[in-house]
């Protein structure tokens, strides 16, 4: 990265422009009954946003949309602003936001899967996509499926038919490549799933990869018979929970243990990967 070096300033708005570099795109609408301008009218800015310098003396955002939306809505002429200094591509500005917005609970996992694409994209190598971005190989292969998903299933998804997890096991159970899945067979699959415990979807998957003729519903009969349960305590600290409650409100999961429970079936996968 050729950023060298970081300036804090006040920044008159008219002077920034939003820009696509931004990790975090959905949800950025701010009005005036919005928390944040609630918060900022009451408290002042507690963060700055992050721009890079444009040409002419303007600036772009690369962190903070939301902010300086709600310094709009509230008719503030300035925003406090982290001036990134040197050289700034749109790769680096690209990284930056996702690392930023990494810490942040409500951004939509649709935002982190058109990051790790759009890198993808660029380097066309997983390991490379993995290093630049701090996550695991494992992580951007997971990431990329889900942006090469149907779009019949990304609008199942964003309905709430299903979550994104079942829809991802689903294609696991129907050989794992997003291509070549028929769509009506992995709807079927995925809505199945998802009135499935965790031990039992596990399960569907497994006996699905084994009978591939079989139907959904034979499948799924065979997954809700009882499945050995183990149960353990594990001590974490609070740094760890507070990762796990992040994990469980950008997966919508129901509880802190659905949430632990998912994450260490992820990292199970990810080990056998490797």
């Amino acid at each position: 990265m050729s950023v060298v070096g970081r300036e804090i300033a006040e920044i008159e708005l008219d002077m920034i422009s939003t820009g696509t570099s931004q990790a975090r795109q959905r949800d950025n609408e701010v009005a005036q009954d919005d928390d944040l301008v609630s918060s900022i009218r009451k408290n002042g800015l507690l963060s700055p946003i992050i721009v890079k310098r444009l040409d002419g003396g303007k600036y772009e955002i690369v962190v903070g949309q939301r902010r300086f939306l709600a310094h709009r809505v509230l008719k503030k002429p300035t925003i406090k602003a982290c001036i990134l200094e040197g050289d700034v591509s749109e790769l680096d500005a690209k990284r930056i936001s996702l690392i930023e917005n990494l810490a942040r609970k409500d951004m939509k996992r649709a935002d982190y899967v058109d990051t790790v694409q759009w890198f993808m994209d660029r380097y066309n190598s997983t390991a490379t996509v993995a290093e630049e971005l701090g996550i695991s190989p494992a992580t951007v292969r997971k990431y990329l499926t889900i942006s090469r998903l149907p779009d019949e299933i990304k609008e199942d998804i964003n309905k709430k038919k299903y979550e994104t997890r079942h829809a991802l096991k689903a294609l696991d159970a129907l050989g794992g490549d997003e291509t070549l899945a028929d769509v009506t067979l992995l709807r079927e699959t995925a809505t199945e799933l998802r009135n499935l415990s965790t031990p039992a979807q596990k399960k569907f998957v497994n006996i699905k990869k084994h009978e591939p003729h079989a139907s959904v519903k034979d499948v799924a009969a065979k997954a809700k018979k009882r499945t050995e349960v183990y149960k353990f305590t594990v001590e974490i600290a609070s740094d760890q929970y507070e990762r796990i409650g992040a994990f469980q409100n950008r997966e919508r999961l129901d509880t802190p243990e659905r949430a632990a429970e998912e994450l260490i079936d992820m990292g199970l996968e990810a080990a056998e990967v490797q």
